[in-house]
């Protein structure tokens, strides 16, 4: 009788996923979250595991994660969580990923000059990609280390060395922005927040991020002064958090928006239809820029169709060319640092012929099967 019973519930959600979803695509999905043990990879992978949407969660760091990953699989949700750690068993945990999260920072806390988080972070990620490039060169890539703005085109150049570049499978996450504006303009309008859609175009940092105001839905009734009040808001959004808290920021709304997007990519690629979320991008929507965060549609794969970005009115435009100068600035810096970073070899190949393939599982130069 339960068996039965647990057969007829299982049928009943698959066919309301089809009812309320469109075509649901029965492919198994995993999401692995490099730096999943972090402030916000924590509760992302919480949020995660709730999904009916993935198989499949694991969870990477350097850190041990044997009993996290033991918890977790305590939820009575269908995923079914993994855990590695030590840079030995990182081609496991990418190993049939079909996203692939960047959440590992070398950099404590927040407030930090942009030269030096990028310096910090880009060696760490440049080893990740390669990594990624030989395990798993089509997962889609969900950039959230920071500075975004650099370390997407970063991915990019490296994933163009291995062959395995793809413009629609690489993402920067910028989803706690609109998180932001959505919030801060519902309550400006006395709407609930989740019926408020702000799109937010740019980049990923205080003087880069541009809440499209005008184009809030429902409505965008706003005065000049709420206008500018939302816009710096959500700019120093990150900043002002951290502010009041230590060494974590906003690791809370970072992890929902995060969960947010991710679930979005899952949903494309199982074949839900108008799935639109803003993201930083690859893009020629602009003749000045490489890349750009603006409204894209997603599904199966990736990026499906860049929609472009929104007119905008003279507050905005204005924010908009001055931001300009500053995200080419942070362009250039990521697809830059290849010709001025190699990455040392390992204590195995140090001072030798470099073999056919390293022994040493963790040698960047030659990554193992």
């Amino acid at each position: 009788m339960f068996r039965n019973s647990s057969i007829l519930f299982k049928r009943f959600v698959s066919f309301n996923l089809q009812r309320y979803h469109g075509c649901v695509s029965n492919e198994h999905i995993k999401v692995t979250l490099i730096g999943g043990m972090g402030s916000t990879g924590q509760p992302l992978a919480m949020l995660l595991k709730q999904s009916p949407l993935i198989d499949e969660l694991c969870i990477y760091d350097v850190r041990a994660c044997k009993g996290f990953v033991h918890e977790l699989n305590h939820i009575d949700s269908r995923c079914t969580v993994t855990g590695y750690c030590g840079k030995c068993h990182l081609g496991k945990a990418l190993h049939n990923s079909r996203i692939i999260v960047m959440l590992m920072s070398v950099t404590k806390g927040s407030i930090q000059n942009y030269s030096a988080q990028f310096e910090q972070n880009a060696p760490l990620v440049q080893t990740i990609t390669e990594f990624i490039g030989h395990c798993a060169p089509k997962a889609l890539i969900a950039v959230g280390t920071n500075p975004v703005n650099s370390m997407v085109p970063l991915v990019s150049e490296v994933m163009k060395r291995k062959g395995a570049y793809s413009p629609n499978n690489i993402f920067g996450v910028t989803t706690v922005n609109s998180v932001r504006a959505n919030t801060l303009a519902a309550a400006a309008l006395g709407l609930d927040a989740e019926c408020v859609i702000v799109p937010v175009v740019g980049g990923h940092t205080e003087t880069t991020m541009i809440p499209v105001l005008s184009k809030t839905k429902p409505c965008s009734e706003f005065t000049p002064e709420i206008v500018e009040k939302i816009t710096r808001t959500v700019r120093y959004g990150m900043i002002n958090v951290a502010k009041l808290k230590t060494n974590c920021a906003d690791s809370l709304a970072g992890a929902f928006a995060f969960a947010r997007f991710i679930i979005s990519l899952v949903k494309g690629l199982r074949g839900y239809q108008g799935i639109v979320e803003c993201s930083y991008v690859r893009s020629k929507v602009h003749p000045q820029l490489k890349y750009l965060s603006n409204p894209l549609l997603l599904g199966p794969a990736g990026v499906m169709r860049n929609l472009g970005i929104p007119k905008l009115n003279d507050y905005e435009n204005c924010l908009f060319d001055n931001m300009i100068p500053i995200l080419i600035n942070d362009i250039q810096r990521g697809e830059k640092f290849l010709g001025v970073y190699d990455p040392p070899i390992c204590n195995l190949c140090d001072d030798k012929a470099l073999p056919e393939r390293c022994p040493n599982s963790v040698c960047t130069r030659n990554p193992p099967c």
